[in-house]
Order: structure tokens, then C-alpha cells, then sequence
């Protein structure tokens, strides 16, 4: 009997490596992540965060400036 290693480990077994800042989740090994004022956010609390954050430069195509 032979034994082969896997390559990647199953998800569903390995440990959260760490807990997004806003809301909460589960940050694991090879996850992306962004340290934004000190806080690990996940993907999509970084998208949410930088869109709040650049709130004040939106317009809308095809409106007149003030």
C-alpha cells in the first residue's frame, strides 16, 4: 500500500488562520485579506469598506457638474 500526500489541504478540515475585523468571518490559510487600519478584513468587507470610503467622489454619467 502506497501513501500520497496531498497537495492542498482539505478546507473543510483546516483552521480558521484568522477572523475579518467587520464582519466576523472565518480568514484561512491562503485567503487574501487586507490590514486596513489595523484590522484584517476579508474580501468582501474590503470591497464594502473602500466604496464607503470613496462615497464622496461618485457621480453619475451624464449629470451636469455643480
Amino acid at each position: 500500500m502506497q501513501i500520497i500526500h496531498k497537495r492542498r489541504r482539505d478546507r473543510q478540515r483546516a483552521y480558521p488562520a484568522g477572523i475579518c475585523g467587520r464582519c466576523g468571518g472565518e480568514l484561512y490559510p491562503g485567503d487574501a485579506r487586507w490590514l486596513l487600519g489595523g484590522r484584517p478584513l476579508c474580501r468582501s468587507c474590503a470591497a464594502a469598506w473602500a466604496l464607503e470610503e470613496l462615497a464622496a467622489f461618485r457621480s453619475v454619467c451624464g449629470e451636469a457638474k455643480p
